[in-house]
C-alpha cells in the first residue's frame, strides 16, 4: 500500500465547509479566500482586489464602480466578519492619507461579486 503525504488540516479545510445559516446559502456556492491564509491585498482598479495566500492567488471582482477612485496604493480592509470571504462579503478600499483625515468609514464598503483563482504564470 502506497503512503500518501499528509497535507495540512488548514489546507484540507479552508473554503470546504458548508455555512450553516440558510441565509448565507449563496457563501455555499463559488470560490472563497480563507483570510487566515492571505498574505498581502492589493488593489487591482478600477474594480478588483488580488488576495494573495500561502496556497494560492485569488481575483475579487467588486460590484459596480464602487471604488472607481481606487489606485494601486489603496488599503483594502475586510468589512464582513469571518475568517472566510464570499461573494456578496464586503471589503472597504481607502487611501490610507485620505483616511487619516477623513476616517475610513467615510469610505464605502464594495461588495464582491465573484472570486477566480489566479492561474499560475
Amino acid at each position: 500500500m502506497k503512503k500518501m503525504a499528509a497535507l495540512p488540516l488548514a489546507v484540507l479545510a479552508a473554503c470546504t465547509a458548508q455555512p450553516g445559516p440558510p441565509a448565507l446559502a449563496t457563501r455555499a456556492a463559488g470560490s472563497c479566500v480563507d483570510l487566515s491564509q492571505v498574505t498581502a491585498r492589493h488593489v487591482v482598479p478600477p474594480s478588483a482586489v488580488i488576495f494573495e495566500t500561502t496556497h494560492g492567488v485569488y481575483r475579487a471582482e467588486l460590484v459596480g464602480n464602487c471604488a472607481a477612485r481606487a489606485t494601486s496604493t489603496d488599503i483594502v480592509e475586510t468589512v464582513s466578519q469571518g475568517t472566510e470571504i464570499y461573494r456578496d462579503d464586503r471589503v472597504r478600499v481607502f487611501d490610507p492619507i485620505e483616511a487619516k483625515g477623513t476616517g475610513i468609514r467615510s469610505f464605502p464598503q464594495c461588495r464582491i461579486g465573484s472570486i477566480t483563482a489566479v492561474p499560475a504564470a
